[in-house]
């Protein structure tokens, strides 16, 4: 038979071009791709298949798209079983599930289907559970908390799929379950797996922030963690899985972190009328904990009495500081929300939520070798114990400033001050035993003294200064020395970020420009470091402190004024907004 050519005519044009025949329409045959695979995706499926595809042709009107239809091979269906189809997009980062916790909206989280603690049964995830699970926990847990920002709702990433198919064929028990398996063109069905707790779902996530998000705000681990998540939970409270949730999200930059953190205060309010035995109070003290260092990666303002209310109503309503049966665990929960709680009375000079009794049980039990206040916050005990005394003088000090009738008594804040002045730091029996061991001793020491100078610099301000009388060179000099012990920790360890109030005092003292640059150089370098927003909201504060000085002339401004300002511009806000720097 001749070749038919086509060739260019020279003659041709628009008006000889021929005329458009009309085809009549008719059903196409389409065709479906069906993939039958393992429930864990392996990503090396390349050298072991375990992916099988066949195709199944039908008529489909008015629709040109390829549809895959997943089954497990390892889980038994039986006639007419309907496969779990795919929801709307949810956070993958955060594993929320459908079936649990899915919080769609920031402003309204929607958590009304949501237990207060874990029933037994089975949890289901889609491919991007399984994919994530079969990599190594370090490297995959970031994937986890971002992937929600990928587009991708198979893997979340762009695995080529070709290279998980076998050659093999299809069982006929799977051929038999996806003849049954209901279908129509705007779904697509993911492979699941179960999981018999919510913990094992979230195993890496929880490792994760177990190994590193739960120790940043310490001063170093310890053996007993205030905010470390407890694995061995049974049941497992939903509102503290929310809570580290959000924590762990917030490092990562998730998108859904204000949701977990909305779906963790709902579910403890519900929670908190209906606990049932101790160990729901000490997951609701964890909860409380973990929420309130999540507020502090906001900022170093917020709403914190909110918090010391809610846990000392909690403790209150099971008996007391005498009643409650104190553990290690709580000896440190208590030991946590009682200096968060002084160190926002120091700045506001306003009462403390916890008294100061609880403070003393604490004392009275705690337990040195598994915790101290120093890994908590940074501060020794002894000199912990002076801040719990001077916070609540400052309170009674400035009642008595604003009533012309009541008269304070310096006597107890001048023994205070005295016992400062002679305090010094006594270095471990291990201080000597290495290198290490030494360096560690004298980061102690740095760290102690800035907390020592820092008191003597408070008492200095809230009980001895009179507005407009000039500041005496050994304060200045306090502020310096403060500035010095911060400076001289080891960069690597990071103590040094636990001195953060005194260098905001020290910084208000100081007018050589140099050192103010230094003190914002370190709130920013810790801002980056720990993501706790908190250090980067000092520098704004410290900064009007300098411009009022500036304006206003040094002996004539101090940091209360600015704090107070503050505070009194927040005044419009339903809840009392506070400033901490613990």
């Amino acid at each position: 038979m001749p070749t038919k050519q086509l060739s260019w005519q020279p003659g041709f044009s628009l008006s000889r071009k021929p005329v458009r025949r009309s085809a009549p329409r008719r059903n196409r045959k389409q065709q479906f791709e069906f993939v039958v695979e393992d429930p864990v995706r392996d990503h090396r499926a390349s050298h072991s298949p375990s992916v099988t595809t066949f195709t199944h042709s039908g008529s489909l009107a008015n629709s040109s798209r390829k549809h895959s239809v997943i089954l497990d091979e390892h889980r038994p269906y039986s006639q007419g079983e309907a496969v779990e189809e795919n929801g709307p997009s949810i956070d993958t980062s955060l594993w929320a599930s459908s079936g649990e916790s899915l919080i769609r909206n920031e402003e309204s989280p929607d958590v009304e289907t949501i237990d207060g603690t874990t029933k037994p049964r089975l949890y289901l995830c889609n491919s991007k559970d399984q994919f994530a699970s079969s990599c190594s926990p370090e490297s995959t847990t970031d994937r986890q908390l971002q992937i929600f920002d990928e587009s991708n709702v198979g893997l979340g990433t762009s695995h080529d799929r070709s290279s998980q198919v076998a050659a093999t064929g299809p069982s006929p028990a799977a051929v038999s379950a996806l003849i049954n398996i209901p279908w129509s063109p705007s779904t697509s069905v993911p492979p699941t797996i179960e999981y018999s707790s919510i913990s094992q779902r979230f195993k890496p996530i929880l490792s994760r922030y177990n190994k590193e998000f739960c120790t940043i705000p310490l001063t170093f681990d310890l053996q007993i963690n205030p905010f470390r998540y407890r694995t061995n939970l049974d049941p497992e409270p939903i509102f503290l899985v929310h809570a580290v949730m959000a924590l762990a999200g917030h490092h990562v930059d998730s998108t859904l972190t204000l949701n977990h953190r909305h779906a963790a205060l709902k579910l403890l309010r519900q929670s908190l009328n209906t606990y049932t035995n101790a160990e729901n109070i000490y997951s609701m003290l964890d909860t409380i904990i973990i929420l309130f260092s999540l507020d502090e990666t906001q900022s170093a303002l917020g709403n914190w009495s909110t918090h010391f209310i809610g846990a000392y109503g909690l403790l209150e309503a099971c008996g007391g500081i005498k009643a409650l049966a104190i553990s290690t665990r709580v000896e440190a929960q208590i030991g946590i929300l009682t200096w968060w709680d002084a160190i926002t009375s120091l700045l506001s000079r306003e009462d403390c939520v916890f008294p100061y009794a609880y403070f003393e049980a604490v004392l009275s039990n705690q337990n040195t070798q598994e915790w101290d206040f120093f890994g908590l916050c940074g501060c020794p005990t002894s000199l912990v114990k002076i801040v719990m005394q001077v916070a609540r003088l400052s309170v009674e000090r400035r009642k008595s400033s604003s009533t012309p009738d009541v008269v304070f008594d310096t006597t107890v804040i001048s023994e205070i001050e005295q016992s400062l002045e002679f305090w010094h730091h006594v270095p471990a029996a291990t201080a000597f035993r290495d290198e290490e061991c030494m360096q560690q001793d004298r980061d102690i020491m740095h760290c102690s003294e800035a907390w020592r100078n820092c008191l003597l610099l408070y008492i200095f301000r809230v009980f001895q200064w009179e507005p407009g009388s000039s500041i005496p060179t050994r304060i200045l000099y306090r502020a310096r020395v403060i500035v010095d012990h911060v400076v001289s920790c080891r960069d690597a360890t990071m103590m040094s970020r636990q001195a953060l109030l005194p260098l905001f005092f020290a910084g208000c003292e100081l007018r050589d420009r140099s050192t103010r640059t230094e003190i914002v150089k370190f709130c920013s370098v810790w801002n980056e470091r720990t993501r706790y927003h908190m250090f980067s909201s000092t520098i704004p504060l410290l900064e009007e402190v300098w411009a009022e000085q500036e304006a206003k002339g040094f002996e004539n401004v101090w940091w209360g004024q600015v704090v107070d300002k503050q505070h009194t511009s927040e005044s419009c806000r339903p809840l009392q907004m506070r400033l901490c720097f613990g």
